[in-house]
C-alpha cells in the first residue's frame, strides 16, 4: 500500500511543474495562433470548441510524454473527453469510441503506473520490447483493425474512410498501451500509421485543426522516438 506523500508523486516534482506551467502555455499560444489563422484563411470554418480544447490538451500532452513529465497524463484525459465530442460531431465514430472507449480508462491506470511501475513502486523506466513481442503486436495490430472495421461498417454504415479510420484506431489502441508501459516501440506507431494516417483522414473530413495537431504530433513522435533511444541505449 502506498504512503499518502507517495501519491503526491503523480503530481510531479517542482521542475515538472515548471515545464508543465511553461508548455501549457506556450500551447495555448500556439493553438489560439493556428485557430485563427484556420478561421481567417478557410471560407466557411467556424471555431469548434471541442476542438479547440482537444487541440490544446493533445499538444501539451504529447509534449509532456515526450519529456517524461508525469503531468501529461491529466491533459491527456482532457483531451479524450473532448476529442470523443468533436468526433462525433464530424461524421468519424471510430476516434469518438476510441477516445471515450479507451483512451480515458488506459489512462487514469498509465497516469499511478508510470509513477509506481518500476521496482519496489519507483518511476517506471524507459524499456523495449523483445523480437517476439514486437512481432506479437504486429499481429494484434492487423487482426483488431479488420474487427475496428467490421464494428464500423456493422454500425455506422457510410462514415468516413472506414478501412483507414480502422487502421488508427487499432494503431492508437497499440502505442497508447505500449505509451503507458514505456515502451520505446510506441513512437513507432505514433510516427506510422497513427499521425500519417490521421492526417490524410482529418483533412479529408474538413477538421484543419486537428489536421495540424496530428502534423505536431508526427514532429514530436520522431524527437521522442530519439530522445528515449538516448535514454534507454
Amino acid at each position: 500500500m502506498f504512503s499518502n506523500f507517495s501519491w503526491l508523486r503523480l503530481l510531479g516534482t517542482k521542475a515538472e511543474h515548471k515545464e508543465h506551467a511553461l508548455v501549457v502555455l506556450a500551447m495555448l499560444l500556439i493553438t489560439i495562433t493556428y485557430e485563427w489563422l484556420a478561421l481567417t484563411l478557410v471560407d466557411g470554418l467556424t471555431l469548434n470548441w471541442f476542438e479547440f480544447v482537444g487541440t490544446w490538451a493533445g499538444l501539451v500532452c504529447v509534449w509532456l510524454a515526450r519529456t517524461e513529465n508525469i503531468l501529461s497524463w491529466p491533459w491527456g484525459i482532457v483531451g479524450s473527453v473532448a476529442f470523443g465530442f468533436f468526433f462525433a460531431e464530424i461524421g468519424l465514430p471510430g476516434q469518438q469510441w476510441l477516445n471515450w472507449g479507451y483512451f480515458l480508462i488506459i489512462q487514469v491506470w498509465a497516469w499511478p503506473y508510470w509513477a509506481f511501475g518500476g521496482k519496489g513502486n519507483t518511476d517506471l523506466p524507459i524499456g523495449s520490447m523483445s523480437n517476439k513481442q514486437r512481432w506479437l503486436a504486429m499481429t494484434w495490430l492487423v487482426t483488431l483493425s479488420a474487427i475496428v472495421y467490421l464494428v464500423i461498417d456493422w454500425f455506422s454504415p457510410g462514415s468516413v474512410y472506414p478501412m483507414v479510420d480502422a487502421v488508427v484506431v487499432a494503431s492508437s489502441i497499440t502505442a497508447q498501451f505500449l505509451l503507458g508501459r514505456k515502451l520505446i516501440e510506441n513512437w513507432w506507431l505514433w510516427l506510422g500509421p497513427v499521425n500519417v494516417l490521421s492526417i490524410f483522414l482529418f483533412f479529408s473530413a474538413g477538421a484543419y485543426v486537428v489536421t495540424a495537431l496530428y502534423v505536431a504530433f508526427l514532429i514530436h513522435a520522431a524527437f521522442a522516438l530519439r530522445d528515449w533511444n538516448r535514454i534507454n541505449y
